[in-house]
């Protein structure tokens, strides 16, 4: 396991904080892409996604999944619920929970956005192997696993 350290990285985490930022550049398109097709951000979106594939959430374990601060989270909750794409309800066992719901409309929007079906990043990521996609996947989990714990542990201090 990697120590970290205050000062200047070592040449291979500028090289893999280098990868990050050109990869990181491929959203802007599609960013752009999905607000003129669903007026969602990449983070309103993930949201919608997370509650599809993994049923109703409470909102903190939402937001730590999507990696928002709970006021962020609060924030992008309430945009989604005015827009009618998911609903808030308190828990069953403790009242001081609150759930967040995807809406029919919601279900209906996340599986009509096309942004990321029909954008160059996906072909991309369709033209690497099998092996290589795979890999890719397990270190890009790997890396916002790793980023969301230190933030938890450190949340004062700014990742790069």
């Amino acid at each position: 396991m990697t120590t970290i350290e205050s000062g200047s990285p070592s040449p291979q985490v500028r090289q893999v904080l280098g990868a990050y930022l050109d990869a990181s550049l491929l959203t802007d398109g599609l960013q752009t892409e999905l607000w003129r097709e669903a007026r969602l951000t990449l983070p309103q979106l993930a949201v919608l996604r997370s509650l599809r594939d993994g049923g109703p959430q409470t909102a903190g374990r939402l937001g730590e999944t999507v990696g928002l601060s709970p006021a962020s989270a609060t924030r992008l909750f309430d945009r989604l619920e005015e827009r009618g794409l998911v609903r808030r309800r308190r828990g069953h066992d403790d009242r001081r929970c609150v759930e967040i719901h995807l809406t029919s409309r919601g279900r209906q929007l996340v599986g009509a956005v096309r942004a990321l079906r029909n954008s160059p990043l996906r072909r991309a990521v369709e033209a690497m192997s099998e092996a290589e996609q795979r890999s890719l996947a397990t270190a890009l989990r790997r890396l916002a696993d790793q980023a969301r714990r230190l933030k938890r542990l450190s949340p004062r201090v700014a990742l790069p």
